[in-house]
């Protein structure tokens, strides 16, 4: 009798740590996004002898997540010359506010600026307002919208100046790879709502990977089409970049014990 309750007790013991060893350990949350970052890029080309060639490229990024609002800051410049003469010279500059009114939607407002002489502009600025979208955001995967309506001013070098109501239509989509790396993708839409034919895309890709804490290569392709360009240039502008990237960010303190 006493045998059959050791026995007993024994089987029990056993089998309730069955669950113990049967349910995997509880994967660790993600850590938190950093406070604030920021990235430099620059790059250079050079030839001299029988061709004297020189291309130079720079861009910034920043962007910093406050309690309510997160504030993006992007600036780019590109110039060529060939035996000291400009063939080409563009600069963009940007900043957007965005408010999360719930985990998907929120609000989205920003201005951007372009200079590109190449393609006709001396300057074009766009100040839209609208909605924000977090379609998906996942440790492996992002995917972000926008939709706004806008304001653009067009000062041409070729003709009378611009003023147009038009829209920003944007997917950007993320994807990190070999946990020190990311690609990106952003496809941007002007529907021009006073001329329809003015209508302008941006297809744009990107690839970085980190060589260490601070420092990453960046490689970048961006195709501009305006189906109604500035009389007498083209439809299509298209950007190759490679660079070398200089990275700050700041983490959330860690919470108290």
């Amino acid at each position: 009798m006493n045998d059959s309750r050791v026995l007993l007790a024994l089987f029990l013991a056993l089998f309730s740590t069955v669950p113990t060893f049967a349910q995997p350990a509880a994967p660790a949350p993600p850590p938190p996004p950093p406070l604030w970052e920021m990235q430099a890029g620059a790059s250079f080309v050079g030839t001299s002898g029988n061709s004297d060639t020189a291309a130079t490229g720079a861009d910034f990024m920043a962007r910093r997540r406050g309690l309510v609002w997160q504030i993006d800051a992007a600036a780019t410049g590109v110039r060529t010359s060939s035996n000291d003469v400009a063939t080409a010279e563009r600069y963009l500059g940007m900043i957007r506010g965005q408010r999360k009114l719930t985990p998907i939607i929120g609000l989205s407002t920003g201005v951007r600026l372009e200079r590109d002489r190449f393609s006709g502009l001396d300057l074009r600025s766009i100040l839209d307002a609208g909605l924000s979208w977090a379609i998906v955001h996942r440790p492996d995967w992002m995917l972000d919208g926008v939709t706004s309506i806008a304001w653009q001013h067009e000062s041409r070098t070729v003709g009378a100046d611009l003023d147009d109501p038009v829209g920003v239509f944007q997917v950007v989509n993320r994807i990190p790879f070999g946990g020190s790396g990311d690609t990106t993708q952003r496809f941007t839409y002007y529907p021009d709502f006073k001329t329809s034919s003015a209508y302008r895309t941006e297809a744009e890709l990107t690839a970085q990977a980190a060589m260490n804490a601070h420092f990453a290569l960046k490689v970048g392709y961006l195709v501009r089409y305006s189906n109604d360009p500035v009389p007498g240039f083209k439809t299509t502008d298209i950007t190759t970049t490679a660079s070398v990237v200089l990275r700050w960010r700041a983490m959330p303190n860690a919470p108290a014990p």
